[in-house]
């Protein structure tokens, strides 16, 4: 690979890497995270946990006031996906620019995680654990679709709470086209379609346009209605090496709102100038879990 650099400031690399994480990093929200600049190893394991949905009983009888055993159902997530992006130069070179061209692959290097890490747990929305599904093509996809999706999670006693639903770009066109959304143009929704060429919430879902690569499970799924809950993500860091063994720059990049960190390394290996960023992470769920997502299916 002909890379071109020159050397850089490694804090000013975390600020640039932060400014991505905070912006491809939003639909990780859509889950249920674990996420910790913590130190883990691969093959961890890591243990959420959700509230199983109590009833009322009739407190007239007095028998009726005794408490139930309460549940918190257990979702293990073991760490067993350390990944990341290594980036190189020469001396040579480094030799040819003064531009800090290590800064142009910060944005798709970050992004390359996130994406891997988002792609892994949409991998777990297959027709075994998430029974419901809808099936709706990119043309007719539309705010009927969606209130429709939300009446479907409804109908199963799901949380309003954290509702959300990642969409691919064809998806997401629907339903900026859509005349019912366009028209609510007496406040700030109805105006963002056209401006921004996105629609960031609608019938109580917060909409994730999501360009990577969703896939397919079996059953052409194109896109992911949740509630948080359905599916578990959980991510750590990788120990840095011990003080005096090792001989180049280790810092841990944290997204404010996800919480997600990306460890980055900066080395000289006496021929090349070497990056490396990474994450460990695992995802999981299960049939009981999966009831709170349904998934979007095309034609």
């Amino acid at each position: 690979m002909a890379n071109t650099t020159a050397p850089v400031n490694v804090d000013r690399l975390s600020e640039l890497t932060l400014e991505v994480l905070t912006t491809v990093g939003v639909p990780l929200q859509a889950f249920t995270t674990d996420l910790s600049s913590s130190v883990a190893q691969p093959g961890d394991v890591v243990s959420t946990r959700y509230a199983d949905v109590p009833s009322t009983k009739d407190f007239s009888v007095a028998a009726n006031r005794q408490p139930d055993d309460r549940d918190l159902a257990e979702i293990k997530v073991t760490l067993d996906q350390y990944k990341g992006v290594p980036i190189g130069f020469t001396d040579l070179e480094r030799s040819y620019t003064d531009h800090e061209l290590i800064q142009y692959w910060i944005e798709p290097s970050i992004s390359a995680i996130v994406e891997n890490i988002i792609s892994d747990a949409l991998t777990l929305a297959d027709a075994t654990n998430v029974t419901n599904s809808k099936t709706v093509t990119a043309s007719a996809f539309d705010a009927d679709e969606v209130a429709d999706l939300a009446e479907g999670l409804s109908t199963r006693k799901v949380s309003r709470a954290g509702r959300a639903m990642i969409v691919p770009p064809s998806y997401m066109a629907g339903l900026v086209k859509d005349a019912k959304v366009t028209a609510a143009s007496d406040n700030v929704e109805g105006r963002r379609p056209l401006q921004e060429s996105a629609v960031a919430r609608l019938h109580g879902f917060d909409i994730y346009e999501y360009s990577g690569s969703i896939p397919a499970n079996s059953r052409n799924m194109t896109g992911l209605a949740l509630q948080p809950q359905a599916i578990c993500i959980a991510a750590r860091q990788i120990a840095a090496p011990q003080e005096g063994t090792w001989y180049g720059t280790v810092q841990t990049i944290t997204d404010p709102n996800s919480g997600l960190s990306i460890q980055m390394r900066s080395f000289y290996d006496d021929v090349i100038q070497r990056y490396e960023f990474s994450s460990l992470w695992g995802v999981n769920t299960d049939s009981e879990a999966g009831k709170k997502a349904t998934a979007i299916v095309s034609a």
